[in-house]
């Protein structure tokens, strides 16, 4: 399990990459629409891991998956975004 301090660290960056790439509309709606399937769709990122792990580090890329799998990490996450989106 990871610590909260990490998780929050984790999906922080993220939204900074995410809205640094200007991708916060579209992250923003695939996350929205991935709630109610979040546990099948963190599953379906486990099956893509070997094809992933070529460009992200591992390790990261396992915690990242498991932070995807609960429901109530993608509402911070699309909370995360939006804050990072109203500042720039």
């Amino acid at each position: 399990m990871l610590e909260e301090r990490e998780k929050e660290t984790l999906l922080n960056n993220l939204a900074e990459y995410i809205v640094k790439m200007k991708l916060s509309d579209i992250a923003i709606f695939l996350l929205e629409s991935s709630k109610p399937i979040s546990f099948l769709s963190s599953q379906f990122l486990i099956f893509l891991r070997p094809f992933i792990s070529v460009y992200f580090n591992p390790s990261t890329y396992d915690k990242f998956v498991e932070i995807l799998s609960h429901r109530e990490n993608i509402e911070k996450l699309i909370k995360l975004i939006e804050e990072k989106e109203g500042i720039r």
